[in-house]
């Protein structure tokens, strides 16, 4: 296995724009309907390295961020759930996308619920990928469980003890190739790598779920430690779509082609677009 890009990917245009703390950093592929993709903690926009082109080739610009204090954007002045979500619809608004579809994994879930609820005429359709959707007693139990060691080993054994760590309690079907990934942008991050993590115990979802009123898929998949939150969620919101996933966490990461199947189709349902391959039209969104 040769060591994978993590900087320039193939077919990609890159950019910043001025948001709410700064500069905020985004990889883009494709144009038509925007599809803006939001990251899990304490991952960035590399995340979807595979995924990116895939939809850009269904016939839509597909459009990752890195949120405040991740990948190669500055830090926000106060981290929170609500300042991940200013984040996103600064993008929308800067690069005139919207209204957009926005797809958020698991903590970035939360950023992009977040933004569907306090800003709808920005969001046209939302992708609930493993969203920790928690109660108020569940949250308060993982409030500091993700200690942030800030030390530099001499030996360098804080970039193996990470690996080890990631291998332990990720995802068992991640790669190599993602383990190795994930390791160099956890300390990307520096200071900040703890910071998405720290704040998703702090953001009561509950409350947002039910001001959502654009169509919306859940994706729950079947090994993931979140999978009960998912079919809480569509309990929640039965008049959501949901879909069910085999793998873990990772599924975006490792395991794309499958992954690819729910999310293909509901876009292929909400947005209207000229697909690039086929020619023929989607029925348009609402």
């Amino acid at each position: 296995m040769t060591l994978p890009i993590l900087t320039a990917l193939p077919g990609e245009r890159r950019g910043y724009i001025d948001g709410p703390d700064g500069q905020l950093h985004y990889r883009s592929h494709g144009s038509g309907p925007a599809v803006v993709l939001v990251h899990q903690a304490p991952w960035a926009s590399i995340q979807f390295r595979h995924v990116l082109p895939a939809i850009a080739e269904e016939g839509y610009r597909a459009i990752a961020i890195d949120l405040p204090a991740h990948g190669m954007s500055d830090p926000p002045a106060r981290p929170g759930i609500d300042a991940y979500a200013a984040a996103i619809g600064a993008l929308i608004e800067a690069l005139e996308l919207g209204p957009a579809v926005v797809l958020g994994h698991r903590g970035g879930g939360l950023a992009a619920g977040r933004l569907a609820a306090e800003r709808p005429e920005l969001v046209a359709g939302l992708v609930l990928d493993n969203a920790p959707f928690l109660s108020a007693e569940e949250r308060a139990e993982r409030i500091g469980r993700f200690p942030d060691d800030q030390r530099i080993a001499p030996d360098g054994r804080h970039l193996t003890d990470r690996w080890g760590w990631v291998r332990r309690v990720g995802d068992p079907d991640w790669s190599d190739e993602t383990v190795h990934i994930s390791v160099l942008t956890y300390f990307q991050h520096g200071p900040w790598k703890e910071h998405g993590h720290s704040v998703i115990p702090l953001h009561d979802f509950e409350r947002d779920v039910p001001r959502i009123d654009c169509p919306t898929l859940i994706l729950a998949s079947r090994t993931d430690p979140l999978f009960e939150s998912g079919q809480r969620l569509h309990r929640a919101r039965p008049d959501w779509s949901y879909a069910e996933l085999p793998g873990g966490p990772g599924m975006v990461l490792d395991r794309y082609d499958e992954w690819l199947v729910p999310v293909r189709n509901f876009l292929a349902r909400k947005v209207g677009t000229q697909s690039a391959k086929t020619g023929l039209q989607t029925s348009h969104l609402l």
